[in-house]
C-alpha cells in the first residue's frame, strides 16, 4: 500500500512540474488553438509508430522476453525521459527498472540499456547523414548546412569514445566502485556477471547490435511523419525532402542539448531557426514545436500510469511466489 501511494505522489510530482513548465514551452494553448486535440491525438497516433520501431530495436538485443513489450517499455521510458527530464539519466533508469520487472538482473538490464542508447546514438548519426545531404542538396549555402557538418565531424570521434569507455576498463571500475568505499555495505559483482562483462558480451555479437541500429535508422524515419502531419495541420505541407531535412537537424540540437531538461527553448529555436531557410514563418515554424510538446503531455502522463500499473501488477506477482517459498 504505501509503495503504490509513493508510486502515485511521485506520479502527481512528475505531472506538477511538467504543468509548471508548460509556459518554459511556450503556449501550447495557441498551437492547439490551431490545431485541436484532434490535430495532436493524430501526431500522437503517428508517434506511436517511431515509439513501436524503437522497442523492436531494444528489445533485439535480448531473447528473453517478447519484443512487444519492449514498445511499451519504451513508450513509458520516453513520457518519464520527456516530463521528468529535470531529472538526469532519468528515462534510463525508468528503462533499468522496467527491464528488472521483467524478470532481467539489474547488471543485464543496465548493459542492454546502454548499448540500446548507443545503438540509438549511431542510428542518429546516419538519419543526420541523410539530412545534410539532402540539405547540401537543396540549400548547399545556407549557414545551417555548414553548423550541421561541423556538428556531424565532431559527433564522430564522441561516439567512439563513448563506446570506448563502456567496454573499457573504466565500467568496470565504476561498477565496483561503491564497494571499495564502502566495502561492508556494498558487494562489488564478480568480473563475469557485472555491467561490463554484459557490455561486451553484447558487443561481440555484432549482427544482433547492427539489427538494432538498423531499426533505430527506421525510427529516426518514421519519427519525420509527425512533423509532417503537424505542418499540414497547420496549413504549410512541405515534401519529403524538406521535411527529413528539418528533422534531422532539430533531432540533432535537441541531442546536442542533452543537458538542457526536454531541450525547452532550444527545439522551438531550432524549429524557428531551420524553418526559416525552409520559408517557414516563425509563428507556423514554433507552432510544429509547441504541438510536439502537447502530444509529449498527451502520451507521457497515460505513461506514467501505465508504469505505476506495470509496478503493481509485478509487485502481485512476487507476493504469492514469496509466501510460497517461505
Amino acid at each position: 500500500m504505501k509503495g503504490n501511494l509513493l508510486r502515485l505522489g511521485l506520479i502527481a510530482l512528475i505531472i506538477a512540474v511538467a504543468w509548471y513548465m508548460r509556459d518554459g514551452f511556450g503556449d501550447v494553448g495557441g498551437a492547439l488553438n490551431t490545431a485541436g486535440w484532434t490535430g495532436v491525438a493524430l501526431m500522437a497516433l503517428t508517434h506511436a509508430l517511431p515509439v513501436a520501431l524503437c522497442g523492436v530495436a531494444w528489445g533485439l538485443l535480448q531473447d528473453e522476453v517478447p519484443t512487444w513489450k519492449f514498445s511499451v517499455a519504451r513508450w513509458i521510458k520516453d513520457g518519464v525521459g520527456e516530463l521528468a527530464g529535470i531529472l538526469p539519466l532519468s528515462a534510463e533508469m525508468a528503462g533499468i527498472r522496467l527491464m528488472t520487472r521483467y524478470g532481467f538482473r539489474v547488471a543485464d538490464a543496465s548493459a542492454i540499456v546502454m548499448v540500446d542508447l548507443t545503438a540509438e546514438a549511431i542510428a542518429q548519426f546516419f538519419f543526420s547523414i541523410l539530412g545534410v545531404a539532402l540539405w547540401l542538396h537543396l540549400y548547399p549555402e545556407a549557414e545551417v548546412t555548414r553548423w550541421a557538418l561541423i556538428a556531424l565531424g565532431i559527433s564522430v570521434p564522441g561516439l567512439a569514445i563513448f563506446v570506448a569507455l563502456q567496454r573499457s576498463v573504466v565500467m568496470r571500475f565504476l561498477e565496483t566502485l561503491p564497494a571499495k568505499i564502502m566495502p561492508h555495505a556494498w558487494d562489488a559483482p564478480d568480473a563475469d556477471a557485472g555491467v561490463h562483462a554484459a557490455v561486451n558480451a553484447l558487443y561481440a555479437d555484432h549482427g544482433r547490435v547492427a539489427r538494432s541500429v538498423f531499426w533505430h535508422i527506421l525510427a529516426w524515419a518514421a519519427g519525420a511523419i509527425e512533423a509532417w502531419v503537424a505542418l499540414r495541420l497547420l496549413g504549410y505541407p512541405l515534401g519529403l525532402a524538406e521535411i527529413l531535412a528539418l528533422e534531422s537537424i532539430i533531432y540533432a540540437i535537441r541531442s546536442v542539448a542533452f543537458v538542457v531538461p526536454g531541450a525547452i527553448g532550444l527545439q522551438e529555436g531550432g524549429y524557428m531557426l531551420v524553418g526559416a531557410v525552409l520559408g517557414l514563418p516563425t509563428e507556423i515554424a514554433l507552432a510544429v514545436s509547441l504541438l510536439k510538446r502537447g502530444r509529449e503531455l498527451l502520451m507521457g502522463l497515460p505513461a506514467l500510469f501505465a508504469w505505476h500499473y506495470i509496478e503493481h501488477a509485478t509487485a502481485k506477482q512476487k507476493a504469492p511466489a514469496e509466501k510460497t517459498g517461505a
